[in-house]
């Protein structure tokens, strides 16, 4: 019955062409004797071959990705470990991307292959130059990778807030003042041995003394010459709880304060890190205007991302 409804309804609203997956030849040929009793020209038929999906460890299957969202295996088609347009859409990844990348594969009854990388590449020419630059410090990470967790230190006689830009390419969109509160997150990686340097990026040159971050002062032809790595950074005080949502499970973390600022669908580019899309930022539990102290600076508010790609 699906066959002759579907050949009825594209004869009345006056279909001329059918992409079909390569799976359903034989409904062109059922359509075809509706179509000879009546008279009526039958459209013109590509088939399709299979659309395999690389990085993703769910197979692009319906009633495979049910399956695994009925056993609590993922969390619903939005999940951004299942191979589903709704997951894709959450992680902010525009549909002209993936239209641009499912054209190239051109029309072949043969099966193909698409890299997400292809869609990556798209994507990322898409929204760079209108997605806002922030930090952000891993703590850990609930899949196999070893993050965090993040580290604190103390900053001696440094200026009392950094100032990166918005976007590194368009100075005219202003800079982002990040209070440094006293003391500072990194990254345990990022953490110089004793006696080292590194370069907060959009604060300066520090130098790891006696359990803390020293202001050293260096102009930035130490990062240039090699000798200093460049780390990102946030406010051990007044940064913002995050979970990052990926493919490879769940990454939480802390971010600047700004990131508190934009709403669900905006997009940023978490530095170091990758493109995400804000899902939501949840309310803070006391007013601070008000005068009153959150419970836990740390648990006030939390931003919850969904990761798109590098």
């Amino acid at each position: 019955m699906l066959d002759f409804q579907s050949g009825i309804d594209d004869h009345l609203t006056g279909v001329t062409h059918i992409i079909r997956g390569i799976d359903l030849q034989d409904s062109a040929k059922r359509q075809g004797f509706v179509y000879d009793y009546f008279g009526w020209e039958y459209p013109e038929v590509i088939h399709w071959g299979h659309v395999q999906v690389d990085a993703y460890d769910v197979s692009m299957s319906t009633s495979s990705i049910k399956e695994l969202i009925e056993a609590g295996e993922l969390d619903g088609w939005e999940d951004p470990r299942a191979p589903t347009i709704k997951s894709l859409r959450r992680r902010g990844i525009r549909g002209e991307a993936i239209v641009d990348a499912m054209a190239g594969l051109g029309a072949s009854s043969s099966n193909v292959d698409l890299a997400m990388s292809t869609v990556y590449a798209t994507n990322r020419e898409l929204i760079d130059d209108d997605t806002d630059r922030a930090f952000f410090v891993r703590d850990s990470h609930e899949g196999d990778a070893e993050v965090g967790p993040a580290v604190e230190k103390p900053i001696l006689n440094g200026p009392a807030a950094g100032e990166p830009p918005v976007h590194p390419d368009y100075e005219d969109r202003g800079r982002r003042e990040i209070p440094t509160g006293g003391a500072v997150l990194v990254e345990g990686d990022d953490v110089p041995a004793n006696g080292q340097k590194v370069w907060l990026k959009g604060y300066g040159c520090v130098q790891h003394t006696r359990d803390a971050f020293e202001y050293t002062g260096d102009d930035i032809d130490v990062v240039r010459n090699g000798d200093v790595d460049v780390v990102h950074w946030v406010p051990a005080d007044d940064s913002i709880p995050v979970r990052m949502r990926t493919m490879g499970g769940d990454v939480t973390g802390y971010a600047e304060p700004g990131v508190a600022t934009y709403e669900a669908d905006d997009l940023l580019q978490f530095e170091r890190i990758g493109f995400v899309r804000v899902d939501y930022v949840s309310p803070r539990d006391t007013d601070r205007s008000s005068g009153e102290e959150p419970r836990d600076s740390h648990d006030s508010e939390e931003t919850v991302t969904y990761f798109a790609h590098e």
